[in-house]
Protein backbone atom coordinates (compact mmCIF):
# COMPACT_ATOMS: atom_id res chain seq x y z
CA UNK A 1 0.00 0.00 0.00
CA UNK A 2 3.44 2.13 0.70
CA UNK A 3 5.70 2.64 -1.63
CA UNK A 4 9.27 2.50 -0.26
CA UNK A 5 9.66 5.75 -0.91
CA UNK A 6 6.57 7.15 0.48
CA UNK A 7 7.43 4.79 3.92
CA UNK A 8 11.50 6.51 3.58
CA UNK A 9 9.74 10.24 3.08
CA UNK A 10 7.15 9.58 5.71
CA UNK A 11 9.36 8.04 8.68
CA UNK A 12 12.04 11.02 7.97
CA UNK A 13 9.55 13.84 7.90
CA UNK A 14 6.39 13.03 9.66
CA UNK A 15 3.81 13.93 6.68
CA UNK A 16 3.40 13.16 3.55
CA UNK A 17 1.73 15.10 0.41
CA UNK A 18 -0.87 14.09 -1.94
CA UNK A 19 -1.53 15.51 -5.42
CA UNK A 20 -5.09 15.98 -6.57
CA UNK A 21 -6.87 13.85 -4.31
CA UNK A 22 -10.01 15.66 -4.63
CA UNK A 23 -11.64 15.81 -7.98
CA UNK A 24 -12.52 19.63 -9.69
CA UNK A 25 -16.01 18.95 -9.48
CA UNK A 26 -16.06 17.99 -5.69
CA UNK A 27 -13.27 20.92 -4.77
CA UNK A 28 -16.10 23.30 -6.65
CA UNK A 29 -19.20 22.06 -3.98
CA UNK A 30 -16.87 21.92 -1.19
CA UNK A 31 -16.15 25.38 -1.57
CA UNK A 32 -19.44 26.51 -2.43
CA UNK A 33 -20.92 24.82 0.94
CA UNK A 34 -17.61 26.05 2.87
CA UNK A 35 -18.64 29.66 2.15
CA UNK A 36 -22.20 28.94 2.49
CA UNK A 37 -21.57 27.62 6.24
CA UNK A 38 -19.22 30.33 7.35
CA UNK A 39 -21.41 32.94 6.79
CA UNK A 40 -24.34 31.50 9.17
CA UNK A 41 -23.83 31.62 12.69
CA UNK A 42 -23.83 28.63 14.89
CA UNK A 43 -27.78 28.65 15.46
CA UNK A 44 -28.51 28.89 11.80
CA UNK A 45 -26.33 25.97 10.99
CA UNK A 46 -27.68 22.63 9.64
CA UNK A 47 -27.85 20.31 12.25
CA UNK A 48 -25.39 18.35 13.54
CA UNK A 49 -23.12 21.02 12.21
CA UNK A 50 -21.36 23.05 14.90
CA UNK A 51 -18.49 24.86 15.47
CA UNK A 52 -15.25 23.85 17.27
CA UNK A 53 -15.37 27.37 18.81
CA UNK A 54 -17.96 29.83 18.55
CA UNK A 55 -17.27 32.54 16.72
CA UNK A 56 -19.60 34.89 18.38
CA UNK A 57 -17.41 34.37 21.74
CA UNK A 58 -14.01 33.93 19.88
CA UNK A 59 -14.34 36.25 16.45
CA UNK A 60 -10.59 36.07 15.77
CA UNK A 61 -9.99 32.85 16.00
CA UNK A 62 -9.94 30.47 12.45
CA UNK A 63 -13.15 28.94 12.59
CA UNK A 64 -13.43 25.30 12.02
CA UNK A 65 -16.84 23.81 11.31
CA UNK A 66 -17.18 19.62 12.21
CA UNK A 67 -19.35 17.07 11.03
CA UNK A 68 -19.91 18.37 7.73
CA UNK A 69 -19.99 14.71 6.53
CA UNK A 70 -23.68 14.69 7.67
CA UNK A 71 -24.58 17.83 5.91
CA UNK A 72 -23.18 17.14 1.92
CA UNK A 73 -22.26 13.68 0.95
CA UNK A 74 -18.90 15.27 -0.80
CA UNK A 75 -17.26 15.39 2.35
CA UNK A 76 -19.18 11.52 3.31
CA UNK A 77 -17.21 10.77 -0.18
CA UNK A 78 -14.12 12.69 1.30
CA UNK A 79 -13.77 10.50 4.63
CA UNK A 80 -13.27 7.12 2.05
CA UNK A 81 -11.33 9.05 -0.54
CA UNK A 82 -8.89 6.02 -2.28
CA UNK A 83 -5.81 7.87 -1.61
CA UNK A 84 -5.96 8.98 1.55
CA UNK A 85 -7.73 5.81 2.72
CA UNK A 86 -4.09 3.84 0.60
CA UNK A 87 -2.27 6.06 3.17
CA UNK A 88 -4.30 6.00 6.30
CA UNK A 89 -5.02 1.96 6.00
CA UNK A 90 -1.22 1.24 5.68
CA UNK A 91 -0.01 3.36 8.68
CA UNK A 92 -2.73 1.54 10.85
CA UNK A 93 -2.90 -1.95 9.94
CA UNK A 94 -5.81 -1.98 8.34
CA UNK A 95 -7.66 -0.61 11.70
CA UNK A 96 -8.67 2.67 11.16
CA UNK A 97 -11.92 4.55 12.80
CA UNK A 98 -12.51 8.30 11.24
CA UNK A 99 -12.75 10.39 14.65
CA UNK A 100 -13.91 13.90 12.59
CA UNK A 101 -13.79 16.01 9.69
CA UNK A 102 -13.46 19.77 10.09
CA UNK A 103 -14.29 22.52 7.65
CA UNK A 104 -11.72 25.49 8.50
CA UNK A 105 -11.58 28.82 6.89
CA UNK A 106 -8.65 31.78 7.90
CA UNK A 107 -8.37 35.02 6.63
CA UNK A 108 -5.72 37.79 7.17
CA UNK A 109 -7.73 38.73 10.46
CA UNK A 110 -7.13 35.34 12.01
CA UNK A 111 -5.01 34.68 14.48
CA UNK A 112 -2.18 32.95 14.15
CA UNK A 113 -1.72 29.04 14.77
CA UNK A 114 1.31 28.31 17.01
CA UNK A 115 3.04 24.87 16.84
CA UNK A 116 1.75 22.33 18.87
CA UNK A 117 1.13 18.91 18.73
CA UNK A 118 4.82 16.59 19.08
CA UNK A 119 6.19 15.34 22.38
CA UNK A 120 4.59 18.42 23.98
CA UNK A 121 1.16 18.38 22.14
CA UNK A 122 -2.11 18.67 23.85
CA UNK A 123 -3.51 15.48 23.56
CA UNK A 124 -1.36 13.49 25.42
CA UNK A 125 -2.72 10.60 24.84
CA UNK A 126 -0.93 7.59 24.85
CA UNK A 127 -3.23 6.18 21.45
CA UNK A 128 -1.34 8.73 19.93
CA UNK A 129 1.72 6.70 18.77
CA UNK A 130 4.22 5.96 16.46
CA UNK A 131 5.99 2.95 15.80
CA UNK A 132 8.76 1.48 12.88
CA UNK A 133 9.48 -2.54 12.76
CA UNK A 134 9.80 -5.20 10.54
CA UNK A 135 9.46 -2.68 6.96
CA UNK A 136 6.25 -1.29 8.18
CA UNK A 137 5.41 2.11 9.91
CA UNK A 138 2.39 2.22 12.73
CA UNK A 139 0.67 5.29 13.36
CA UNK A 140 -2.68 5.19 15.77
CA UNK A 141 -3.57 9.10 14.90
CA UNK A 142 -3.45 10.43 11.49
CA UNK A 143 -4.70 14.02 10.20
CA UNK A 144 -5.37 14.32 6.72
CA UNK A 145 -5.59 18.52 5.75
CA UNK A 146 -6.74 18.71 2.22
CA UNK A 147 -6.61 22.44 1.00
CA UNK A 148 -9.67 23.51 -0.96
CA UNK A 149 -7.78 26.91 -2.13
CA UNK A 150 -3.91 27.33 -3.72
CA UNK A 151 -1.70 27.67 -0.79
CA UNK A 152 1.81 29.90 -1.55
CA UNK A 153 4.86 29.96 -0.22
CA UNK A 154 4.79 31.64 3.44
CA UNK A 155 1.11 30.72 4.13
CA UNK A 156 -0.83 27.69 6.03
CA UNK A 157 0.75 24.43 7.20
CA UNK A 158 4.26 24.19 8.96
CA UNK A 159 5.83 21.88 11.16
CA UNK A 160 9.01 20.37 12.43
CA UNK A 161 10.20 17.61 10.26
CA UNK A 162 11.08 14.07 12.14
CA UNK A 163 9.54 15.91 15.63
CA UNK A 164 7.05 12.74 15.58
CA UNK A 165 10.22 11.02 17.18
CA UNK A 166 11.55 13.33 19.16
CA UNK A 167 12.01 12.71 23.05
CA UNK A 168 12.76 16.00 24.12
CA UNK A 169 11.47 19.34 25.24
CA UNK A 170 10.81 22.20 22.01
CA UNK A 171 13.11 25.45 22.36
CA UNK A 172 10.99 28.41 23.23
CA UNK A 173 12.79 29.89 20.36
CA UNK A 174 11.46 27.73 17.93
CA UNK A 175 8.07 28.94 16.63
CA UNK A 176 6.24 28.82 13.05
CA UNK A 177 8.07 31.97 12.27
CA UNK A 178 11.67 30.08 12.76
CA UNK A 179 12.05 28.72 9.34
CA UNK A 180 14.65 25.93 7.64
CA UNK A 181 15.92 24.13 8.66
CA UNK A 182 13.70 23.52 11.76
CA UNK A 183 10.88 24.80 10.45
CA UNK A 184 9.30 23.88 6.97
CA UNK A 185 6.65 25.45 4.96
CA UNK A 186 4.63 23.20 2.97
CA UNK A 187 2.82 24.69 -0.30
CA UNK A 188 0.14 22.71 -1.47
CA UNK A 189 -2.34 23.40 -4.35
CA UNK A 190 -6.23 23.44 -4.35
CA UNK A 191 -7.18 19.35 -4.09
CA UNK A 192 -3.65 18.15 -2.33
CA UNK A 193 -3.38 17.24 1.11
CA UNK A 194 -0.91 16.60 3.73
CA UNK A 195 -1.34 13.38 5.66
CA UNK A 196 0.65 13.89 8.76
CA UNK A 197 1.01 12.17 12.64
CA UNK A 198 -0.06 13.87 15.16
CA UNK A 199 2.88 13.23 17.32
CA UNK A 200 4.32 15.56 14.49
CA UNK A 201 4.89 19.07 15.84
CA UNK A 202 2.52 21.49 13.58
CA UNK A 203 1.04 24.82 13.28
CA UNK A 204 0.24 27.33 10.54
CA UNK A 205 1.64 30.48 9.12
CA UNK A 206 -0.61 33.54 8.71
CA UNK A 207 -3.12 33.74 5.83
CA UNK A 208 -1.35 36.75 3.90
CA UNK A 209 -4.17 37.10 0.84
CA UNK A 210 -6.41 39.62 0.75
CA UNK A 211 -8.56 38.42 -2.08
CA UNK A 212 -9.36 34.93 -0.75
CA UNK A 213 -9.85 32.70 2.78
CA UNK A 214 -8.02 29.91 3.11
CA UNK A 215 -10.51 27.08 2.91
CA UNK A 216 -9.23 23.49 4.57
CA UNK A 217 -10.81 20.32 5.07
CA UNK A 218 -9.34 18.32 8.01
CA UNK A 219 -10.02 14.74 7.80
CA UNK A 220 -8.85 12.81 11.50
CA UNK A 221 -8.25 9.20 11.52
CA UNK A 222 -7.12 7.05 14.77
CA UNK A 223 -7.13 2.98 15.50
CA UNK A 224 -10.62 1.49 15.42
CA UNK A 225 -9.44 0.34 19.20
CA UNK A 226 -7.72 3.26 20.46
CA UNK A 227 -9.44 4.44 24.22
CA UNK A 228 -10.96 8.04 22.82
CA UNK A 229 -13.38 10.19 24.58
CA UNK A 230 -17.09 9.06 25.00
CA UNK A 231 -18.15 11.45 22.27
CA UNK A 232 -16.34 9.76 19.34
CA UNK A 233 -18.41 7.82 16.94
CA UNK A 234 -21.24 7.83 14.60
CA UNK A 235 -24.58 10.27 15.79
CA UNK A 236 -26.95 7.36 15.26
CA UNK A 237 -29.89 10.47 15.59
CA UNK A 238 -27.98 10.96 12.36
CA UNK A 239 -27.01 7.93 10.83
CA UNK A 240 -29.41 8.31 7.43
CA UNK A 241 -27.28 11.27 6.22
CA UNK A 242 -24.35 8.97 6.38
CA UNK A 243 -23.21 6.50 3.19
CA UNK A 244 -22.75 2.47 5.03
CA UNK A 245 -19.09 2.53 4.77
CA UNK A 246 -18.88 6.02 6.52
CA UNK A 247 -21.15 4.87 9.25
CA UNK A 248 -19.02 2.06 9.93
CA UNK A 249 -15.68 3.64 9.35
CA UNK A 250 -16.88 5.81 12.27
CA UNK A 251 -17.45 2.78 14.96
CA UNK A 252 -14.86 0.93 17.00
CA UNK A 253 -13.77 -1.73 16.51
CA UNK A 254 -11.18 -4.75 17.82
CA UNK A 255 -7.89 -5.25 16.26
CA UNK A 256 -8.97 -8.86 15.40
CA UNK A 257 -10.44 -8.52 12.19
CA UNK A 258 -10.65 -5.75 9.89
CA UNK A 259 -14.04 -4.34 8.77
CA UNK A 260 -15.56 -5.12 6.11
CA UNK A 261 -15.57 -1.66 4.25
CA UNK A 262 -11.54 -2.11 4.93
CA UNK A 263 -11.77 -5.17 3.00
CA UNK A 264 -13.85 -3.45 0.61
CA UNK A 265 -11.02 -0.35 0.23
CA UNK A 266 -8.41 -2.79 0.08
CA UNK A 267 -9.51 -4.65 -2.74
CA UNK A 268 -10.87 -1.94 -4.60
CA UNK A 269 -7.44 -0.33 -4.04
CA UNK A 270 -5.59 -3.21 -4.84
CA UNK A 271 -6.96 -4.11 -8.10
CA UNK A 272 -6.60 0.03 -8.99
CA UNK A 273 -3.01 -0.21 -8.59
CA UNK A 274 -2.99 -3.46 -10.69
CA UNK A 275 -4.39 -1.50 -13.28
CA UNK A 276 -2.89 1.53 -13.23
Amino acid sequence: MLTEDEKWIFDLQGYLVLRKVVSDNDLAIMTERSDEWHALSDRELPPPLRSYEDPEKHPKAARAILDVEYADHVFDRLILNREIMRIVLALTYERPQHLLSALTMNTWKNDEIGLHGGTEGTWHNPANDYQVADGKIFATFLNAAVSLVDVPPGCGFVCIPGSHKSSFRRPDYVDIRTGPPLVTNVPIGAGDAVIFTEALCHGALPWTPKDRPRRTVFVRYSTSYASWSPGVGPKEEYRSKLSEGVYEMKKQAGFQGPKKIVSQLLEEIQGERKIG
